[in-house]
């Protein structure tokens, strides 16, 4: 019986204790966990070898590049741009690369008229393309370009123009689209949007005549892995 009293008074202080502790410590209790678990990340980040970046934990998961087929719409006229490109995809999804383009037709200007000019033009640029849902086999893909581009008045459009025939411009270019994976190795990509030309100063040729609405299909080749 003293024994059986006995075990009943430990237990009954032992309970009290606990709750005491529980009441008085919990701040620190919560304070402790929160700098363990953040002494553990920076802890994984130190075996691992692996930096804190801007863009999160972001991994290289592939490289790509390809053809691009670009009609741009300038004047009263489609004409074609053609060019290739290529970088490093992340976490399947994003692309950053870079790329060029070059026309092969004569593009003509807003409201042609006999005397108005023909050029030709070139751009490049850094590209940022996202490809949400990037493992179905047909996927949105939204890309972003911008970089330096030049133009050039032809020659014989102009006869006895004695002005500036080419000037440099920043050109930007958003288009969203689909993106089909044919193969492993092998993706086809149809997008259209709009390209956007600044600082253009010229008599005959304006930033308006350069931008312009745009249809392009992309062969990519490359890898994921």
């Amino acid at each position: 019986m003293r024994l059986f009293t006995l075990l009943i008074c430990v237990f009954a202080f032992t309970a009290l204790s606990a709750q005491s502790v529980s009441v008085d410590a919990d701040g620190p209790v919560l304070a402790y966990k929160t700098e363990t678990q953040t002494t553990n990340i920076n802890a994984s980040y130190a075996l691992t070898g692996r930096e804190r970046t801007l863009l999160g934990d972001l991994d290289l998961s592939g490289a790509w590049g390809g053809p691009t087929y670009n009609y741009s719409a300038t004047g009263d006229d489609w004409a074609l741009l053609r060019g290739g490109f290529g970088g490093l995809e992340f976490s399947d999804e994003l692309f950053i690369g870079y790329g060029g383009w070059k026309s092969r037709e004569e593009h003509t200007v807003d409201n042609p008229t006999s005397l108005s000019p023909k050029f030709d033009y070139k751009h490049s640029g850094l590209i940022i393309a996202y490809s949400p849902f990037a493992y179905n086999a047909i996927h949105p893909r939204i890309t972003t370009v911008f970089g330096p581009g030049r133009f050039e008045i032809l020659d014989d459009s102009v006869p006895g123009f004695t002005g500036e025939r080419d000037d440099r411009f920043l050109a930007g270019q958003a288009t969203i689209g689909l993106e089909l994976n044919l193969f492993q190795w092998f993706r086809l990509g149809i997008d259209g949007g709009y390209r956007f030309a600044s600082g253009i100063d010229n008599e005959l040729v304006t930033a308006d005549d350069v931008s312009g609405a745009i249809i392009q299909a992309e062969a990519r080749f490359g890898f994921s892995w």
